[in-house]
């Protein structure tokens, strides 16, 4: 009689409760529940200890469960997991454990094994029917996007770096900076792009333009298994360092390099040359000097020594000079050559391939009344420095050009750009000379008239055209494609950069150093910017330059550092000189 009693309590309260409510031994149901505590004082599991890290490829988990298992609906189970797992198997080993079999994992990640179809001897069901699993075979590092150390100029974006990690994290947090110029970096927010890619968001405050390093620690970034981003990155910023004093100032002139390794920075509303010796550390003044030119003079390197200087304007005067000097950087002489046919300043001097130079444009005359008024030239000549002679030529340019520029084309072409004939009237068409037939030819029309502009020739052959004083307030960097014989503006900078200089960074890029951007040059733009040429083809901020410089120069060292010199600071002469990279 009392072996009786607990069949029937047993049967008493499985009748008791609806049968819309399911299996009695269900967890989740409050038979369940009622059951499960009064037949075990703990509930039923099954556990496996890949859910903490496991290394290497994974293709079978061996789950321990705290009961008999009852016999498996293999087929449920595999079709529950397939979304998940392919060829997944179950299969009971003895009575309390359940070997699961699968294609290998070979992605690091968080897996989820569904477990909803496994139920004890007794009726029950797991209370948690997922078990996550953890494959890790990979510790993750991070990159910084487009960075090479020293060489690459593009660390410093407008408001934000981009970081790839080499597998998809669980968080990425802001990272830890050290480093000499870790005080002036302040990290604002973090952004993720996608699985792999994050930007983090920053201010800087630097009170240097000195090199300096940043050194990047991701103690806040884990992967999926909580592992902690192994690297650390240590990035060079390549700043402006201060350079010698020029001892006299210098605007709208320019400066050479000769094969030595000097800096001759010469004329410039100066009728006279200062040299900066290959390793020594300040200027030295030449003498004799020119003949007084007061501006408009243009020069150009003919051997990696001596520099043909041509024309001007005197001071007080309304008409140009036709007189040309050797300038010998090596024994520091001015020497007379020959005249030119006519007088000319503010034209283009280019040196062709053949050793000759060529002369192009210019203003003749010049009155500087209200309105103000020139004449332009649309002669040419060329010098033969073997002769020391100008010869014109005889075919004219397709229209008067002054404020112009001019570069020579790989093909020995001579590719003439804008210009004006009037103060405020800038050309928008563009010519090229060949010296093989001595004619003139147009070329291609400029997208946006520009005079009082530059230009130069890039490493790939084709032609950079900025900096432009006259171009209807247009901050448009445009380009000549040779291949395709047109011309496109490729960005617009962010800031107006009148009379400003362009240089080749190593990576690629071209900076912007300095120019005005109003009209009257007052104001130019301290920031400087990097053209990411040939790749996004757009302005990043570079930081900020000490001054506020326009009407400067400057040349490029052979080992990529590049040297800014003289110029302006609203109208008055400035004679500070700075490098840009760590050589010097």
């Amino acid at each position: 009689m009392n072996k009786s009693i607990p069949l029937l309590f047993f049967f008493l309260i499985g009748c008791t409760f609806p049968s819309e409510y399911g299996n009695v031994f269900d967890q989740k149901s409050t038979q369940g529940l009622f059951l499960s505590t009064f037949l075990n004082s703990s509930q039923f599991t099954c556990s496996t200890d890949s859910n903490g890290k496991s290394f290497g490829n994974v293709d079978q988990i061996l789950l321990q469960c705290n009961r008999e298992l009852a016999n498996l609906d293999s087929d449920y189970l595999a079709t529950a997991n397939l979304n998940v797992f392919s060829n997944i198997h179950f299969e009971k080993i003895g009575s309390d454990r359940l070997l699961v079999s699968f294609d290998p994992l070979i992605n690091d990640g968080r897996y989820e094994l569904v477990l909803s179809g496994i139920v004890s001897y007794v009726g029950e069901t797991l209370l948690e029917d997922k078990i996550p699993i953890v494959i890790d075979t990979q510790v993750p590092t991070v990159a910084l996007v487009g960075y090479i150390p020293i060489t690459d100029y593009t660390f410093f974006s407008a408001r934000y770096w981009d970081f790839t990690v080499s597998e998809p994290l669980e968080n990425f947090g802001p990272p830890i900076l050290s480093g000499s110029l870790a005080s002036s970096v302040v990290l604002r927010s973090v952004q993720k792009i996608s699985g792999n890619l994050y930007r983090v968001y920053f201010e800087t405050n630097f009170s240097t333009n000195g090199p300096g390093n940043l050194t990047l620690a991701f103690s806040n970034s884990k992967d999926d298994a909580l592992n902690v981003v192994s690297n650390t990155l240590t990035v060079q910023l390549i700043g402006l360092v201060p350079g010698p004093s020029l001892l006299q100032g210098r605007s709208e002139f320019e400066a050479f390099l000769n094969d030595h390794g000097d800096v001759i920075a010469i004329y410039g509303s100066k009728s006279s040359a200062e040299i900066l010796r290959h390793g020594t550390s300040s200027f030295v003044l030449t003498n004799p000097s020119l003949p007084q030119i007061a501006r408009g003079e243009r020069g150009v390197m003919l051997d990696g020594k001596n520099i043909l200087i041509t024309g001007g304007i005197l001071p007080a005067s309304n008409i140009a000079l036709t007189p040309s000097y050797i300038f010998d950087s090596e024994t520091a002489a001015f020497t007379p050559t020959g005249n030119m046919n006519g007088p000319r300043h503010l034209h283009n001097a280019v040196k062709l391939q053949d050793g000759k130079v060529i002369v192009l444009g210019g203003i003749r005359d010049y009155t500087p009344v209200t309105p103000a008024y020139f004449t332009s030239l649309n002669t040419a000549e060329i010098y033969d420095p073997t002769t020391g002679t100008f010869t014109e030529i005889t075919n004219r340019m397709r229209t008067p050009r002054s404020f112009s520029c001019s570069v020579l084309l790989s093909d020995g072409r001579v590719f003439i750009i804008g210009g004006t004939d009037g103060i405020f009237a800038p050309k928008d068409t563009t010519e090229f000379y060949d010296p093989t037939t001595q004619t003139f030819s147009w070329g291609p029309t400029l997208p946006v008239p520009v005079g009082a502009l530059k230009c130069k020739t890039l490493v790939d052959g084709n032609v950079l055209i900025y900096g432009a004083q006259l171009s209807n307030l247009n901050n448009s960097t445009m380009l000549f494609d040779v291949t395709r014989n047109q011309i496109f503006a490729i960005a617009n900078s962010k800031y107006r950069r009148e009379w400003s200089v362009a240089s080749e960074l190593p990576d690629g890029g071209i900076l912007f150093h300095g120019g005005a951007y109003r009209y009257d040059t007052s104001e130019p733009s301290r920031t400087m910017e990097k053209l990411d040429y040939a790749k996004s083809n757009s302005f990043f901020d570079m930081g900020m330059s000490k001054y506020s410089i326009s009407k400067h120069s400057g040349v490029k060292f052979p080992d990529g550092t590049l040297f800014f010199l003289g110029g302006e600071i609203g109208g008055i002469h400035h004679l500070e000189t700075e490098y840009y990279g760590l050589a010097h």
